[in-house]
């Protein structure tokens, strides 16, 4: 269902945490001295958390702390305490309960300005994007102050940027942005209509100072066979609609979209990744996408192909920066299971 990186042991080197449906469970990974990687359970005890996640030092320990929501099969968002040894079992806890079940993406972020993070959490069938200032006491349940940020909107995806260049940062959630006004009201500017079904991620792609907003549609959500990838620019008055480049029009359920420097030229890049359906050969087989910054535009490479992702991570190992990549497959499928597709990938450049 989720997958995230951070260094959860405190070695300096990046690990990631994988959760799954069947079984429940949470496991982090760690790589060994010898370079094999080895899991370790968190928590076995839960419904099924969803996409989405974040790792956060709540306690003041100085390790990181797990924080993620429900899927259908529960309403509220629950965080889980490492332990001094990570990989003894981590203490589960309720930060908070949502009205209605199914969580899809948490984020966590510093918005309104006062140097402590915020937690922004979409509650898909409560319609709704709750916010909630990290507590200085995270064993007090429920977290206190958890507020809407806009009601009566099903969508999905998170990121924050400068928007408006006015030195703060803003909420971008699903096809709109979101302005955090002086009183604590937001202001919701729609900055596209022409999609759906969105993952989302920004940066200043072309250097002009001003960051883009990148998206890839999944296109199971919304009912279609393919999905697009667009970078959207705003123009003179940031609180239009945005104008699209269509990067690619035929992405097969691409469910990961990433930012990073793969190539290490200093300047943003896109990652995205298909999840493909049924065999991963019909309509084709998923691939997996990187689209490097090169003056004003964005120059596509193929890196792999023949094996979906769902939810992959960026993640830096030995000065390189690659992928941590799982899949998604429903079980009851009854689809040829090819070998080599229920498997954890890990992606490097030479």
């Amino acid at each position: 269902m989720s997958c995230l990186v951070g260094d959860v042991d405190n070695d300096g080197v990046p690990e990631f945490v994988i959760s799954t449906r069947r079984p429940s469970q949470l496991h982090w990974f760690g790589r060994t001295s010898g370079g094999a990687w080895r899991p370790h359970l968190i928590d076995d005890t839960f419904p099924s958390i969803s996409v989405g996640g974040a790792l956060a030092d709540l306690t003041g320990s100085d390790r990181l702390d797990l924080i993620a929501g429900t899927s259908d099969r529960g309403s509220g968002v629950y965080w889980w305490e490492c332990p001094a040894d990570p990989s003894q079992r981590w203490a589960r806890r309720e930060a908070f309960p949502l009205p209605a079940s199914r969580t899809h993406d948490l984020l966590l972020a510093d918005v309104n300005g006062d140097g402590r993070q915020e937690l922004y959490v979409w509650n898909q069938d409560a319609k709704t994007l709750w916010s909630v200032p990290l507590p200085d006491d995270p064993y007090v349940t429920p977290w206190p102050d958890v507020r809407p940020v806009v009601t009566g909107v099903d969508e999905q995806a998170l990121a924050a940027a400068d928007v408006d260049g006015d030195g703060r940062l803003e909420l971008i959630a699903g096809c709109s942005w979101y302005r955090l006004l002086p009183n604590g009201e937001w202001e919701r500017h729609v900055y596209t209509r022409d999609y759906g079904g969105v993952r989302v991620v920004a940066a200043d792609f072309d250097g002009d100072g001003r960051p883009e907003i990148a998206l890839c549609e999944v296109a199971l959500d919304i009912g279609r066979t393919y999905g697009r990838l667009a970078l959207l620019r705003p123009g003179a008055d940031v609180e239009r609609p945005w104008e699209a480049e269509v990067l690619h029009d035929r992405l097969l359920d691409a469910h990961t979209l990433q930012v990073a420097d793969f190539d290490g030229d200093g300047r943003p890049d896109l990652y995205v990744g298909e999840m493909g359906r049924g065999d991963w050969t019909v309509p084709h087989p998923p691939a997996q996408l990187l689209f490097l910054s090169r003056g004003d535009r964005l120059e596509e490479q193929v890196i792999d192909s023949g094996v979906g992702t769902h939810e992959a991570q960026a993640i830096e190992l030995d000065g390189r920066v690659g992928i941590v990549s799982k899949p998604y497959r429903a079980l009851q499928d009854r689809a040829p299971r090819p070998a080599g597709i229920d498997a954890l990938y890990l992606y490097l450049p030479e």
